[in-house]
C-alpha cells in the first residue's frame, strides 16, 4: 500500500494489510497519545485497540475527511475522554457502595449474602463466555490459546501458522470486543447492589 488513499480504501474493504499498516506505523504513536490522557500503559493500549476495532467494525460506513493520522488521533482523544468520564462515574458508585458496606458492617450488618454474590458471579461468567463464543473463529481460537492455555505469542504463531503481529492483532481485537460488550455491565450491577 503506497498512498494514504489506498490504505483508507483497504480499511474500508477490511484488508489485513491496511490494518497491519496501522499497527506497524501508527500504533505506538497512538498509544503515546492515549497514555497522555489515561496515564496507564495497559489502558492506553486498550483505548487504541478499541479505536482500531471500531474502525474495522464500522468499515463499511467509514468516511475520513482529514489525514488518517489526524482521524485516528482524534478518535483516540475522544475514546480516552469517554473512558475517563465513565471511570469517574464508576469510581463514584464504587465509593458509595463501599461506604454503604462499611456502614452496614460497622452496625453489625453483613455484606451481601453468598447466594447473591454467586448469582452475580455466574451471570458475569455467562456474559463473558457468550462474548468469547461470539468472536470470529480465528480470533476466538487465538484468544483462548493465550488466556486459557497460557501460550506465548510465538507459540500461538507456530500453532496457528500466522505471524506474531497477527496473533497480537487478534488478541487485542478480542480484548477490545470483550471490553465493549462488558462496559455497560458494571454500572447497572453497582446500581443494583447500591439499592440494597
Amino acid at each position: 500500500m503506497n498512498s494514504e488513499k489506498e490504505i483508507v480504501e483497504g480499511l474500508k474493504a477490511g484488508c489485513d494489510a491496511a490494518y497491519k499498516y496501522i499497527y506497524e506505523h501508527l500504533y505506538k504513536m497512538l498509544c503515546k497519545v492515549a497514555y497522555e490522557y489515561v496515564n496507564d500503559s495497559f489502558v492506553a493500549e486498550m483505548m487504541v485497540s478499541d479505536v482500531i476495532f471500531s474502525l474495522w467494525q464500522n468499515r463499511c460506513s467509514l468516511v475520513i475527511h482529514t489525514s488518517l493520522r489526524h482521524y485516528l488521533v482524534k478518535s483516540v482523544h475522544n475514546r480516552c475522554l469517554n473512558h475517563l468520564a465513565q471511570t469517574e462515574r464508576q469510581i463514584d458508585l464504587l465509593q458509595r457502595f463501599g461506604n454503604k458496606m462499611d456502614a452496614e458492617h460497622a452496625h453489625g450488618g453483613e455484606y451481601p449474602d453468598s447466594p447473591l454474590t454467586d448469582l452475580i458471579e455466574k451471570e458475569l461468567d455467562t456474559k463473558i463466555n457468550a462474548c468469547i463464543n461470539a468472536l470470529p473463529a480465528q480470533t476466538r481460537r487465538i484468544f483462548c490459546l493465550s488466556r486459557f492455555k497460557h501460550l506465548k505469542y510465538d507459540e500461538i504463531s507456530t500453532q496457528t501458522g500466522v505471524s506474531v503481529d497477527v496473533v497480537k492483532y487478534h488478541i487485542k481485537t478480542a480484548l477490545s470486543r470483550l471490553r465493549a460488550e462488558l462496559k455497560d455491565y458494571l454500572l447497572p450491577l453497582l446500581v443494583f447492589l447500591l439499592s440494597f
